[in-house]
């Protein structure tokens, strides 16, 4: 499959079936913690930027065949979906093909967009991100496109969230020493109570990050973020269980998870062990890829991660 993954294993959604309608790093943000590495394609321009009519046609072809294997149904992958012109009608198309919930996972950057936000009024769950509480922190730790100002992120969030009447959930990813101080949290939570969201995740950088000098914030913050936020998820943990697959192609399918989602090596033994790959076989192909250029290997907070090998 060339645009849709999985399922991969969600900390917030159970099993999601990924849908990414982008190239790779397409994206409207360069985001310092970005797990699939630093932007490529820069650009706010709205646009079919894979063929819809391929993207329907995958969609077709496994929504017909994976119904009762996933949870949720997830726009999201290697850019920021919304970007997608005709995002509204791939949502539309697949509600037709699915009972399971549809979620879109974004930056929220074009929730200022009256046709992005009708878009995504029909969907199940919307999940944007918000980790600064002023213009300052937002261009340090998001560095997005110059259309997008901090007031018109944050009206959209507002207007999106008057009109919406599903699931809103809001994700904070934290950096040490960016965004983690009391000042700048207690300026968060503020935003956060006008915009009112149905939950607040809170996450730090559990994947290698696009910018080396990214940290997880020291310890003593949790108490913090405690005393400030007080209902909250704390959504800092690795997600547990195997990758779906759609063949028994080792690299094919390796190739087409890792590039919307760097993978542990553990979760990728684990994953292919299923498919009756022996551990070693497993780690031989690694090595192999890896020689080839294709992937690279990453230890970051003591554990082994294979992502593509891209600038």
């Amino acid at each position: 499959m060339d645009y849709i993954y999985g399922p991969v294993p969600s900390r917030r959604l159970g099993q999601s079936l990924g849908i990414d309608p982008l190239p790779s790093k397409t994206c409207n943000y360069q985001c310092i913690y970005c797990q699939l590495g630093k932007t490529t394609n820069f650009t706010n321009e709205r646009r079919n930027y894979c063929p819809k009519k391929d993207l329907l046609e995958e969609i077709n072809l496994v929504l017909n065949k994976e119904t009762e294997n996933f949870d949720y149904l997830t726009f999201v992958g290697s850019g920021e979906p919304t970007l997608y012109k005709d995002l509204g009608e791939l949502i539309q198309f697949s509600k037709q093909r699915t009972k399971k919930p549809i979620c879109v996972i974004t930056n929220g950057s074009l929730l200022y967009n009256q046709d992005v936000r009708e878009e995504l009024f029909d969907v199940d769950l919307v999940l944007p991100t918000l980790d600064a509480s002023n213009e300052k922190t937002f261009r340090l730790i998001n560095r997005p496109h110059p259309e997008i100002t901090f007031d018109r992120l944050i009206q959209g969030f507002l207007e999106f969230k008057d009109s919406y009447s599903k699931k809103f959930w809001i994700e904070i990813m934290l950096v040490r020493d960016v965004n983690d101080s009391k000042e700048e949290l207690l300026e968060l939570k503020k935003l956060l109570d006008k915009i009112e969201p149905h939950r607040i995740d809170i996450n730090v950088p559990i994947r290698p990050p696009a910018e080396n000098w990214v940290k997880i914030p020291e310890k003593s913050v949790l108490s913090r973020l405690d005393k400030i936020f007080g209902d909250y998820e704390n959504i800092n943990f690795p997600e547990m269980g195997t990758f779906g697959k759609f063949s028994g192609e080792f690299e094919k399918e390796l190739l087409s998870i890792i590039e919307r989602h760097p993978m542990r090596e553990e979760q990728i033994i684990e994953t292919f062990k299923k498919s009756d790959f022996l551990e070693s076989d497993i780690l031989s192909r690694l090595n192999l890829l890896k020689e080839e250029s294709l992937i690279k290997k990453i230890e970051y907070q003591g554990k082994i991660f294979w992502k593509l090998n891209k600038p």
